[in-house]
């Protein structure tokens, strides 16, 4: 059910009664239907400004009661109130007269408005006066149905047209995904930017769009993106990862650290979390700290060979060589086909004097991809040792044109 329709009673102080008479004949309307809350000045609170308040609450009202009489005709204050009220075009307030007396309303400002009861016959011309009042109710009742059946309309049609463009905006999120895979990038930020025109607080769209951005290399604009999703949705876990992983693109580490801390408190069991938060140690230098994390990693998902060449990393970067060897073995293992796995397996072979093992992995990582220029630089170091300097100069050659 909707909210009751604001009732304003505007009468004068000598009518007193007839107001009450009013109010008791709109108890059901009121009290039991619920379609009516209504006010007059009997509401106002000691120590409060009257005026102010009589006219905030007309300004809020759906309907003005106007008790019609001499008395009310002569009140400075009725004929304000009815003229704020005829004046108020945006809210459009229903005005209802209701002839209490025979006087000269006609010729007032109330002359062109349809009065109760009917036919503008005052209720003290009627016999019992109970049947002016039923029909001045029955009047009023007819003007609160209009008025519901109206509002009603109205938010229909809005819940219709909300509908449309959420379908809209979820279509261009779905075309933004779609350019995004085809590697578009340019094509997938104008898709989430109509969706966002569309939707101001579609965080997917701002979300998307900022991993677009990021995609682009444009950090600023992502994180800025990244930091509207946190307004709109901040329990939206898988953007505190994107916000720090762009912070840390950007150098900003102790910012990614608070974002990364955020997303395993909401989510403590996502591996990736983990992940990225070593990763920022590790750019810090803290490599203990970095094996920590990689190890929760692992334990949340021990199939993952990215984490294992990282935690490589860390071990070899500690001096932990053998350590370092059995992750990498680890990752390959996994992955037969991780070039980056070899490379680094190779690195710790070559730290630890295993030449020839060392050669082997450089060669495997060449294998897997010819372009992987370390990979020539590290083999030119391991022939520089062994003394095969033709060799080297070989692979230094390749390194440079590549």
């Amino acid at each position: 059910m909707s909210d009751p329709l604001k009732v304003f009673i505007t009468y004068a102080h000598a009518d007193a009664k007839k107001k009450g008479i009013i109010k008791k004949y709109l108890v059901v309307m009121e009290k039991r239907e619920g379609v009516i809350k209504l006010w007059d000045d009997n509401e106002i609170l000691p120590s409060k400004r009257w005026q102010d308040v009589i006219f905030s609450n007309l300004a809020e009202s759906d309907i003005l009661l106007y008790l019609v009489s001499a008395n009310s005709l002569a009140s400075e204050s009725c004929n304000q109130e009815l003229s704020e009220a005829i004046k108020n075009t945006e809210k459009d307030i229903a005005i209802i007269p209701i002839i209490l007396e025979d006087c000269d309303w006609q010729e007032d400002q109330l002359g062109d408005i349809e009065a109760l009861p009917d036919k503008g016959k005052p209720i003290n011309e009627w016999r019992p006066q109970s049947k002016g009042w039923r029909n001045v109710v029955d009047g009023i009742r007819k003007v609160v149905e209009k008025i519901v059946e109206s509002k009603e309309k109205i938010n229909s049609d809005q819940k219709t047209k909300k509908e449309r463009l959420v379908n809209l905006g979820r279509r261009f999120l779905c075309e933004g995904n779609f350019w995004m895979m085809l590697g578009q990038v340019e094509a997938a930020i104008e898709n989430y930017s109509n969706a966002i025109v569309l939707q101001p607080n579609f965080f997917e769209a701002y979300n998307n769009r900022g991993l677009a951005y990021v995609n682009k290399g444009d950090i600023g604009r992502a994180i800025h993106d990244f930091t509207k999703v946190i307004e709109l949705n901040s329990s939206y876990e898988k953007v505190y990862v994107s916000r720090g992983n762009a912070y840390g693109e950007r150098g900003d580490l102790e910012l990614a650290i608070e974002d990364y801390n955020k997303a395993i408190e909401l989510n403590p069991n996502d591996e990736k979390v983990y992940v990225n938060r070593g990763i920022i140690y590790f750019q810090r230098g803290d490599y203990e700290q970095a094996i920590q994390y990689y190890d929760k990693a692992v334990e949340l998902n021990p199939n993952d060979e990215k984490v294992y060449v990282n935690r490589g990393n860390a071990y070899s970067e500690i001096g932990d060589l053998e350590l370092a060897i059995e992750d990498y073995n680890k990752a390959v293992e996994l992955d037969l086909n991780n070039a980056f796995a070899y490379y680094n397996r190779g690195v710790v072979y070559f730290k630890r004097g295993d030449l020839g093992l060392a050669i082997q992995d450089y060669d495997k990582t060449i294998e897997l991809d010819p372009d992987y220029v370390l990979a020539y630089c590290g083999r030119g170091n391991v022939y520089v040792k062994r003394g095969d300097l033709g060799l080297a100069i070989q692979d230094f050659d390749k390194a440079i044109e590549l």
